[in-house]
């Protein structure tokens, strides 16, 4: 739901630069959902392994998961970027014959590409916190990129930069949300894995 209100307000404030516009944003967005579906399901997919390393206490496997999944989540995400900004025209032009709105599209896109390679990095610490059982902190990662940041840069980088500032919004937020999951991540992995520890010096 809160995407979909989030759409709603982009669609809206697009709209004041002409139709072309936000037929440009749409198909952009529809681009970068490649690269965005993909790190999704490497987070989805790690959360199992991650989840039985936690309740197990098995900290030094989910190490090693978490640098093979974020290597690879990384990995994946460039080259997905690469191939997504070298091949915008083509994709565009699937969904786009006019002119105007094919331009806004593939502009659009590059910009929206600018933190593709972060986004895998971002699903598998999102999912690492819930695996944790930190449901919070992974619930204000993903709220912070959908709405907390990015409906507040919608109206301020709106103002400023026009419709380019409106696609900027979602990079700006993405590389907060970013920033703030890496932080969380930190301290709640640092706490889960002092609490064996904690516990085998109380039971000495």
């Amino acid at each position: 739901q809160l995407i979909g209100k989030v759409l709603i307000i982009m669609n809206a404030r697009m709209a004041a630069y002409g139709d072309m516009a936000v037929a440009g944003i749409g198909v952009a967005m529809k681009i970068v959902m490649i690269t965005g579906m993909i790190s999704m399901g490497i987070g989805q997919g790690v959360q199992p392994l991650l989840g039985y390393c936690v309740g197990s206490g098995n900290w030094k496997r989910f190490k090693a998961y978490m640098r093979f999944a974020m290597a690879f989540a990384t990995a994946l995400g460039v080259a997905l970027t690469i191939l997504c900004c070298v091949f915008t025209n083509q994709l565009v032009s699937a969904f786009l014959s006019e002119p105007a709105a094919f331009d806004y599209a593939v502009e659009f896109a590059k910009i929206l590409l600018t933190t593709g390679p972060l986004f895998g990095i971002f699903y598998v610490v999102t999912n690492a916190l819930q695996a944790m059982g930190a449901a919070l902190p992974a619930l204000i990662a993903n709220v912070s990129r959908q709405g907390l940041v990015y409906i507040p840069m919608l109206f301020i980088l709106d103002r400023f930069f026009g419709a380019d500032g409106l696609v900027w919004s979602q990079p700006v937020a993405d590389l907060i949300s970013f920033i703030v999951s890496i932080i969380m991540y930190l301290v709640v992995s640092r706490k889960a894995m002092q609490k064996p520890a904690k516990a085998a010096g109380s039971a000495a």
